[in-house]
């Protein structure tokens, strides 16, 4: 299996704060064509990550599979765990290789920042909120990234899929020091009021709203934006700045953090 991970001392630098990041696979891959990756994208948030990383911040960068991990894990129905009579275990071996070749493109257009790299089928068991796995070794600082991915599960499951929209609520929620959570997503604005042309930017939401949205279960194999939504909710509660962006514009991200606000949706806690 093809790896190349990186994992170097990073430089001291002034703190101000810990981002948190997803990176949607819509966003950064083609998700209709097998392992097809968007560069010139990849790149645009990477040269975001590092204007970020000048400022002094501490960043922690979760990228989703695309159709690097979901085309195949759907064919093969990974999300389901080990079904008798179905081989799956060369198709986990290749989602796993293939999610190794997008997160090494991920990990290339970052250069030369100094990494930390976390493949969860590493430290992770099962999948959902309330997976089993240490999260302390990001607490290091510097720039760390990790990644959706078909974990071991216990039996009978055996394995299956981690979204990286549950890795971003456990990083939020229980990382000290983060001050912004940001899904950078494709394909709209933010939350819209319609899933239509007709619909309208909802700026401010919180889990009294209602919103529209589109789930391709015939690609994903997670929960899409309704997941998100749910993570994203769930996060605004211990985090003061939670937002949906466009991730084609990774000029609003750095808006979010310099100025409070910019064009997408920022979730407001109830409490």
């Amino acid at each position: 299996m093809k790896r190349r991970y990186r994992f170097e001392r990073v430089p001291p630098t002034r703190f101000m704060g810990r981002i948190i990041m997803k990176w949607g696979g819509g966003l950064i891959s083609d998700k209709t064509s097998l392992c097809s990756a968007e560069f010139g994208r990849i790149q645009e948030l990477a040269d975001c990550v590092k204007s970020l990383s000048l400022m002094g911040h501490d960043i922690v960068i979760v990228h989703g599979a695309g159709s690097f991990g979901h085309i195949r894990a759907r064919k093969f129905r990974l999300n389901e765990g080990d079904i008798d009579g179905l081989d799956q275990l060369d198709a986990v071996d290749q989602v796993r290789s293939d999610m190794d070749d997008l997160h090494n493109l991920v990990i290339d257009a970052l250069e030369p920042l100094s990494i930390t790299s976390h493949a969860p089928r590493d430290f992770v068991v099962n999948t959902g909120p309330n997976f089993k796995g240490n999260i302390d070794r990001f607490q290091l600082p510097g720039i760390h990234i990790t990644f959706g991915d078909v974990v071991d599960c216990d039996s009978p499951k055996n394995f299956g899929i981690l979204s990286g929209d549950d890795l971003m609520l456990r990083l939020s929620v229980e990382l000290p020091d983060v001050t912004h959570t940001i899904f950078a997503m494709s394909g709209a604005p933010g939350l819209m009021t319609t899933a239509d042309e007709n619909g309208e930017l909802i700026p401010l939401w919180d889990d009294t709203m209602t919103y529209s949205g589109h789930h391709s279960e015939d690609v994903d194999v997670t929960g899409g934006i309704f997941l998100k939504v749910e993570r994203a909710s769930s996060i605004a509660q211990y985090v003061g700045q939670v937002w949906l962006v466009d991730g084609r514009h990774p000029s609003r991200i750095m808006e979010i953090v310099e100025n409070g606000h910019t064009v997408g949706t920022r979730f407001c806690s109830t409490s």
